[in-house]
């Protein structure tokens, strides 16, 4: 599947619940598709919240992207130790991990509730191959826009969540301290 296949099933999903135009939020990935929707299907966004969003690739994407498919493609599976390190040390704050308890808790959540990397997490993966700087064309997004970046998001960079919001017209932006890719779960109330 693709990005578009992902913004047509959202597209379908508001019109089929009949609940357009919607406030739609995105996280990450999410994020992408909001924009894109914002952008295709502007008549079914009341509203867009992006968090942790990017509007081009980088170099460093690129790399963790090709990383991931390289382990599933040769049937790599990592011990769920170093996984769940791996995963805090990409989503979380340092702040988080600085505590031992928090980062004790963060590591068994994330062990035992590992991500499976099924054949749709593998094809999820390979959405970021060919992906082109899409900046410009967000400059056509009409719809109102909250884009919220975390300051200490290793996945997605706070900058590009910036740059989401420097290229859409009159876009708010807020940064969240103290907070990495799972932002929202380690700051709920901010």
């Amino acid at each position: 599947f693709t990005l578009d296949d992902m913004v047509a099933d959202t597209a379908a999903l508001i019109e089929h619940l009949n609940a357009g135009p919607a406030h739609v939020i995105g996280t990450s990935l999410g994020g992408r598709i909001t924009q894109e929707l914002a952008l295709a299907r502007p008549e079914l966004v009341r509203s867009a919240s992006l968090l942790a969003t990017y509007g081009r690739p980088t170099p460093l994407l690129a790399a963790h992207g090709a990383g991931e498919r390289a382990l599933y493609d040769q049937g790599i599976e990592l011990p769920s130790e170093f996984a769940a390190s791996i995963t805090a040390h990409m989503n979380l704050s340092p702040h988080t991990l600085a505590e031992d308890r928090a980062a004790r808790d963060w590591l068994d959540i994330i062990k035992f509730s590992p991500q499976t990397v099924t054949p749709g997490v593998r094809a999820q993966f390979g959405l970021h191959d060919g992906e082109t700087d899409r900046l410009d064309a967000y400059r056509q997004i009409t719809r109102p826009t909250l884009v919220v970046g975390f300051a200490d998001d290793r996945t997605l960079p706070e900058f590009l969540a910036r740059e989401v919001a420097d290229a859409i017209p009159g876009a708010e932006y807020a940064v969240v301290q103290k907070a990495g890719h799972f932002g929202y779960l380690e700051q709920p109330d901010r």
